[in-house]
């Protein structure tokens, strides 16, 4: 089973921790992930062609294999606290046994500048795009929303 760190780069920058797992300062810059390009973009383009029940957390794969590298996006939204206080990050991204396994977790935001958050939830959109310029294209791919799996798809 091939696991790598998605952030080797990243360890010259300072990171914070959530629930003792360390988060990397993520960026619109792409990073590697055995293989592939993975962009990961607190927004995401149009709509999302999925509900959830009652407004709750989802997401969706959007298949692009015809472009040069062939990639998958996956756009969704994590229904959690106020945006001006809280932002969406990528805690974690893998790449084996034919899987992409992605884990979208809510923390604070560092940039904000407000003192009290009211505790109203607010859908935080995101988008990771992933080109699989150096590997194969998966033929699952998962997608975690804190703990709770919101996506579960074959390609």
């Amino acid at each position: 089973m091939r696991r790598r760190a998605l952030l080797a780069s990243a360890a010259a920058v300072s990171t914070a921790s959530l629930a003792g797992c360390p988060t990397p300062p993520w960026t619109d810059a792409p990073t590697e992930i055995d293989g592939a390009e993975l962009t990961f973009r607190r927004e995401y383009d149009g709509d999302l062609d999925v509900t959830g029940s009652g407004g709750n957390d989802v997401a969706e794969v959007r298949r692009r294999l015809d472009e040069d590298p062939p990639r998958l996006v996956v756009a969704g939204s994590l229904l959690d606290g106020p945006r001006r206080c809280e932002r969406v990050s990528l805690l974690e991204a893998t790449l084996d046994d034919g899987t992409l396994r992605l884990r979208i977790v809510s923390e604070d935001d560092p940039e904000s500048d407000v003192d009290v958050c009211s505790d109203v939830a607010e859908p935080h959109p995101y988008s990771v795009a992933v080109a699989f310029a150096d590997a194969p294209v998966p033929e699952r791919v998962v997608v975690r929303h804190e703990t709770e799996t919101v996506l579960e798809k074959s390609v």
